[in-house]
């Protein structure tokens, strides 16, 4: 699992009855993950908060969990904006074994994230509504657990309001839930920030603020110890403070150090240091803890736009949205690390996370991979997220708080984003969104003054300016509005641009409309497809780079040619009759549909497109040259072919410098004959949390996909492994994404599987009419 920022000096995870049992150690803190086990119940019942209600007929599910994406889709309480995806009032319970040995300490739980409007009770005592679906809490239960005892946990939620959000949510608890023991003396939840205030000549200065709570009925002497490792483990530096707490006292920590010839972090090399904080009375530890932070430094010019340690560079991003396909809303570790993986070999270098706080794991692998984030606390500043009759102005400062202390030591972040598309049209010279700006640019810089403050802007402008809060971010970022910036960079000379979303119309092609010698970069709507904002029925989302399997689409391979240095070409068939072209919002899209198939109709004349990193392509058909073409006539990067169809094979070569860089070749096909199963991990680990991807092509004689095929395929599992979720990258779909079968589009389809806690063989078997089966062996451990 990634690394969390919580070091936990001690940690006993017993299973016993799907629940993690804590040790009996009082000297540090504790956390253990609470996922497994959980009765659901869609529908309402206040009984259900009663510790002897019953039940049992209730289904049992472990976390994470989507209530919502089982099932069919629903026109009446689902919309275009949520996928036509059902929404539910929904109930969870779980009796939870709290050891004897808690006794004397801070006990809590942690719920990552519920969407949304939480209201958590325990023991029938009610202890919170929680309504910010993205943001997660944590509850003092102390008072309300009995330790030696099994205690209930009572989670109600409620999905019902179709204002919330623009996009598929998902709903109920799906992300992880901790139990945590503390000591009475103790470091808060993030509660270490850890800046580089000075970065060059071969040093760093490091500053780590520890905040540090003495909760007992007594004062204490309190010791931290601070000590940083490097990358590779190895202790650089260490710090010691002793300071006198009062009775319910809350401290911060301030402590300094210098770090000679520094590992940097960066994009190309991502390393990352480790603080560890030991806190003591005497000789007892009372707490540890783990933090990670990256020395790097991050600015913003006019002249260059965003600099990295110095040197500009340009954000090849993409925005994404939180749902993982066939997963729904579920965030699982694995999934998200699959996706970002594929969006950094198709070059991108940066991810909007649109538009609201992430599961903090995505940041760790950010952090990882040396991809950096624009991090989007807000949509628009409205009710959307707290519900019908809630001002968005009673909730945004605990909320931005929250995000900022959370996210606040991760490296990758380089700006935090505080809304998007805050006013329309009619209301961008409203001085009132120019006073709510200007409240949370303060807050957010109060809060952490080590980064820049920006927030989405469009359509808020006119011909001759942006809008108004364009001047008081800052850095700029608009969405679909960077046609303006040849105009707007010497009129206001002082501005720094990013396009915070750009179309993918024509393909991307957008990505040469302006100067990037002064701009900061650009971020695709959207990286990959997902579920909901469709434009109307049967559409169940919208249209991204990558699909929501995380299958590539032949665009996918343009935005590689443009983002990557890494060497590659790939062709495509551009298929006029499939394109389409609408307005959105305002914005002209004109969709290009392309295809990697070779099977058409013979002396069908085909318009061919090829994308490549090298500087000429040779292309062949049927080992016949079609001729030559250099990338320096196609200033677009977007090399056209006209040729007649012939059946067989069709082969780009891509050259450099006259050297032969890489080969792509499409052929003909024959009848659908078998199936073929293929998996990104044999082996998976049985902590129930697991997943293994495995993909399914309809093959001919020869092993070659059949792009026409839509065979229906049924799947049988058998082994420690559930089937957590299959889809195909059909966006008109109607079939379930929690399903034992499903056809293939394009010749294939996506099979999800989730591990159990018990190691052990799983086998899949996937079987169609007139087709071959094929079988899978997996090993659980």
């Amino acid at each position: 699992m990634t690394f969390y920022t919580k070091f936990i000096v001690t940690l006993a995870l017993v299973f016993a009855v799907g629940v993690h049992i804590l040790s009996a150690q009082t000297t540090s803190h504790k956390d253990s993950l609470i996922n497994f086990d959980w009765k659901f119940y869609i529908g309402d019942n206040a009984a259900a908060k009663e510790k002897l209600f019953d039940d049992k007929k209730w289904q049992t599910v472990h976390l994470p969990h989507d209530g919502s994406i089982a099932g069919g889709f629903d026109t009446v309480s689902g919309t275009r904006q949520n996928g036509f995806r059902p929404r539910h009032i929904g109930w969870y319970r779980k009796m939870l074994f709290v050891p004897a040995s808690a006794k004397g300490n801070i006990i809590s739980l942690e719920f990552e994230g519920v969407y949304r409007a939480a209201e958590v009770w325990v023991n029938g005592m009610h202890l919170i509504k929680h309504l910010n679906g993205y943001t997660g809490f944590t509850l003092d239960v102390t008072k309300y657990v009995i330790p030696g005892q099994n205690n209930l946990i009572a989670v109600r939620y409620d999905n019902t309001y179709k204002q919330s959000s623009r996009w598929y949510t998902g709903e109920g608890i799906y992300r992880n839930v901790w139990l945590h023991l503390r000591n009475p003396l103790h470091i808060h939840e993030n509660g270490t920030y850890i800046t580089t205030p000075f970065v060059g000549d071969g040093i760093a200065k490091v500053s780590v603020q520890t905040e540090v709570s003495n909760t007992a009925n007594s004062a204490i002497t309190a010791t931290l110890k601070t000590v940083i490792l490097s990358p590779g483990g190895k202790e650089v530096q260490s710090m010691l403070s002793t300071v006198p707490l009062r009775a319910q006292e809350t401290y911060k920590f301030q402590q300094y150090t210098t770090i000679q010839n520094p590992e940097i972090w960066d994009v190309l090399k991502p390393n990352l240091y480790v603080v560890r904080s030991y806190l003591s009375v005497g000789s007892n530890q009372t707490d540890g803890y783990n933090s990670r932070f990256g020395i790097r430094t991050i600015d913003f010019t006019p002249e260059q736009g965003f600099l990295l340690n110095g040197r500009k560079v340009f954000l090849n991003g993409v925005n994404i949205h939180h749902d993982l396909g066939p997963l729904g809303a579920a965030a699982f570790d694995k999934g998200y690390k699959r996706r970002l993986l594929g969006l950094k070999k198709m070059g991108v270098n940066a991810i909007r996370l649109a538009h609201n706080p992430y599961t903090k794991s995505v940041l760790d692998m950010c952090d990882e991979m040396g991809l950096l984030v624009f991090n989007e606390a807000f949509d628009k500043w409205s009710s959307e997220y707290y519900g019908p009759g809630e001002d968005f102005k009673k909730h945004w400062q605990p909320d931005l708080g929250w995000f900022i202390k959370r996210d606040r030591n991760h490296p990758s972040v380089f700006i935090w984003s505080v809304g998007n598309e805050v006013a329309v049209k009619q209301e961008y010279k409203d001085s009132a969104f120019v006073l709510q700006l200007n409240k949370m640019v303060e807050f957010a810089h109060q809060a952490d003054p080590s980064r820049k403050v920006t927030s989405g802007l469009y359509p808020s402008r006119d011909e001759d300016s942006p809008a108004p809060m364009a001047f008081h971010m800052d850095v700029m970022s608009d969405n679909y509005m960077s046609r303006f910036y040849k105009r707007d960079h010497p009129k206001f000379p002082q501005l720094i641009f990013i396009e915070s979303e750009m179309t993918t119309d024509n393909g991307g092609e957008n990505f040469f409309n302006y100067d990037h010698s002064y701009a900061c970069g650009q971020f695709y709507w959207g990286g990959t497809d997902y579920i909901g904002e469709s434009f109307k029925w049967p559409s169940k989302g919208w249209n991204g780079l990558i699909d929501w399997c995380d299958f590539w689409k032949p665009i996918t391979y343009y935005i590689q040619s443009l983002y990557s240095d890494e060497p590659m070409v790939k062709v495509a068939v551009f298929d006029a009759s499939a394109s389409e072209s609408r307005v959105w919002n305002d914005v002209f899209m004109n969709t290009i549909k392309m295809s990697d198939s070779w099977n058409w109709k013979p002396g069908q004349k085909l318009t061919l497109y090829t994308f490549t990193t090298g500087d000429e392509v040779e292309l062949f058909v049927n080992n016949k040259s079609v001729g030559v073409k250099y990338m320096k006539d196609f200033p677009k990067h977007k090399i056209s072919w006209e040729v007649n169809y012939e059946p067989g094979t069709i082969k780009a070569v891509a050259r450099k410098n006259g050297i032969q860089i890489a080969t792509d070749e499409a052929k003909t096909t024959g009848k659908a004959e078998r199936i073929v199963l293929q998996t990104d991990s044999a082996h998976f680990n049985a902590n129930g949390l697991d997943l293994a991807y495995v993909t399914v092509t309809v093959v001919d004689k020869d092993g070659l996909v059949v792009p026409e095929a839509n065979n229906s395929i049924n799947f049988k599992l058998s082994g420690e492994a559930t089937l957590a979720g299959v889809a195909n990258n059909d966006r008109m779909s109607d079939e379930h994404f929690v399903a034992n079968h499903r056809k293939v589009n394009d010749g294939k389809c996506l099979v999800v599987l989730r591990s159990t806690r018990k190691s052990g063989k799983v086998k899949l078997t996937a079987s169609a009419a007139g087709l071959e089966d094929a079988s899978l062996s997996l090993t659980a451990k």
